[in-house]
């Protein structure tokens, strides 16, 4: 028994005493940080959180984190807790919280709390970066003239993270309709301008997306992200040189953003422009920017296409780590690529080829106007002439007209028929499969009685809104007539008598 003992104590004796505390996970944190692993190092910060969460040393560190892996709103909670309730000497903060709001586009907000650090700490670490700052921010406020009470601004940071998630998960309808509420609600709000913008691209209103990025450009002049998506989206509509006219501007442009620096360089890879591609997006990565799963796939491509394997290789790694399911499934490996698919609209030319059905045909036609794809209705123009498919021809140099400043032969009662469609889109209220099929009923509807002199197409409320009705109708929509002829601004007497005309023509 004694033999035991002392052999216990032996065993007791060698155990090197070992306590951790919040020191010793902040101090692993610190390291992480500084080696720029910023998941790492915000895991051992929350460690430290737990045990002391009121320090706010602990707290600012991790608010410094979050509002480098882009999670502002979390950052910002952190560091005005601090102010307002653990240590308002902490000066500091002001400046992280200026940041912040810079880089969510609040810029009346970031310059507030800017100001504040320069009163409180005007020896402090940071105060000429902070000059600067401001410097930039009255740029930008000349830019976009925002002033938001701070419920304003609670608000519009939950709306756009609302959004962007739901554009990162695919749910573009429900995207846009808080963008585009965002945008009622602060018509220079441009960033929401560009993510409805991508949204409606994305969901195939290719015109719509493309007028709202003009705009923004006409009313903020040299917005970056405004100009890449244009680029990207005349180069999947084959418009290579308004593609190279873009591009000649981005080569001169050199953002401070690191956000910014990436979609410029994500711009570059899509474009297949690697080499400017990979400068952009290699800088960012030597200085330990914290990209997703998108950043390091176009690093890994850019890498791949300009000799850097050994980089391309690295990247994809990080690829597969966040998405395990793209392993063995590296870009350059795959003929599918994007970037060498052809142009969005080669899809809809073909499928105009291949259709025998003239309503699908004039849907086709429509969407490649909306697209701006002057070159596949020219093509389809010949195709046409040539078969004497005179209804169809009529309609193709119609989206011509639409398109250029040609004088393609339209009959007047032909364009009174299709400005229908103009009504239907202005009045769209649908998803845009539903919408297709509204349009492709009045295709038909139109096909049959454009011929028919007795028929008149001059009232575009109430044509459109027969169609709308006799669509939802036979879908068996709960929607009533009085709430369709409300819909046009027509009486229910004419929604009944041109419901009618329509069942006629069908």
């Amino acid at each position: 028994m004694g033999r035991q003992q002392q052999k216990a104590e032996n065993l007791i004796g060698q155990i090197v005493p070992f306590a951790q505390n919040g020191e010793y996970f902040f101090k692993k944190g610190l390291k992480y940080y500084r080696r720029r692993e910023l998941y790492k190092a915000k895991k051992y910060f929350q460690r430290a959180i737990q045990y002391d969460p009121n320090e706010p040393i602990f707290l600012c560190q991790q608010a410094a984190v979050l509002a480098e892996l882009s999670e502002f709103e979390e950052s910002n909670t952190i560091l005005k807790r601090i102010i307002d309730k653990l240590d308002s000497e902490m000066y500091e903060c002001y400046y992280f919280l200026a940041n912040n709001y810079a880089y969510l586009g609040l810029f009346q907000e970031a310059k507030k709390y800017a100001n504040q650090y320069l009163k409180f700490a005007p020896d402090g670490e940071f105060y000429e970066d902070t000059e600067d700052l401001i410097d930039l921010l009255s740029i930008e406020s000349s830019e976009m003239n925002i002033h938001l009470e701070e419920t304003d601004e609670e608000n519009l940071i939950l709306q756009q993270e609302n959004a962007r998630e739901l554009l990162e998960n695919g749910k573009l309808e429900e995207a846009s309709e808080i963008l585009q509420q965002l945008i009622s609600d602060y018509p220079e709000f441009w960033s929401a301008y560009n993510n409805l913008a991508l949204a409606q691209f994305y969901l195939g209103n290719v015109k719509k997306a493309i007028k709202l990025t003009e705009d923004v450009l006409q009313k903020n002049e040299g917005n970056l992200h405004a100009m890449c998506n244009l680029a990207v989206f005349f180069h999947y509509l084959g418009r290579e040189k308004a593609v190279e006219h873009i591009v000649a501007q981005l080569n001169i442009v050199h953002p401070i953003d690191f956000d910014q620096r990436s979609k410029l360089g994500v711009t570059f890879a899509l474009l297949g422009k690697y080499e400017f591609a990979y400068r952009w997006l290699r800088w960012l990565q030597k200085f330990g920017y914290e990209g997703d799963v998108s950043f390091y796939y176009w690093l890994s491509i850019s890498a791949f296409y300009t000799d850097h394997n050994e980089i391309a290789n690295d990247a994809w790694n990080k690829v597969v780590r966040m998405n395990p399911e793209k392993r063995n499934a590296e870009p350059w490996l795959n003929s599918n690529m994007a970037i060498n698919e052809e142009p969005l609209t080669s899809s809809l030319l073909e499928q105009f080829k291949e259709t025998d059905n003239e309503e699908k045909k004039c849907l086709l036609l429509f969407l490649l106007m909306e697209a701006g794809n002057v070159e596949s209705l020219e093509e389809i123009k010949r195709i046409v002439s040539s078969d004497s498919l005179h209804y169809l021809e009529e309609f193709t140099n119609h989206m011509l007209n639409k398109l250029t400043y040609d004088n393609h032969k339209v009959s007047p009662r032909f364009v009174d028929g299709y400005n229908v469609i103009d009504t239907l889109e202005d009045q769209n209220g649908w998803s845009q499969i539903i919408q297709q099929k509204i349009y492709i009923l009045w295709f038909r509807v139109l096909q049959n009685g454009v011929n028919d002199p007795s028929i008149n197409f001059k009232n575009n409320q109430a044509w459109a809104a027969a169609v709308e009705y006799c669509f939802v109708r036979a879908e068996e929509y709960p929607i009533s007539q009085k709430e369709i002829a409300q819909k046009y601004s027509i009486s229910t007497s004419t929604l009944r008598k041109y419901t009618q005309l329509v069942m006629d023509l069908i």
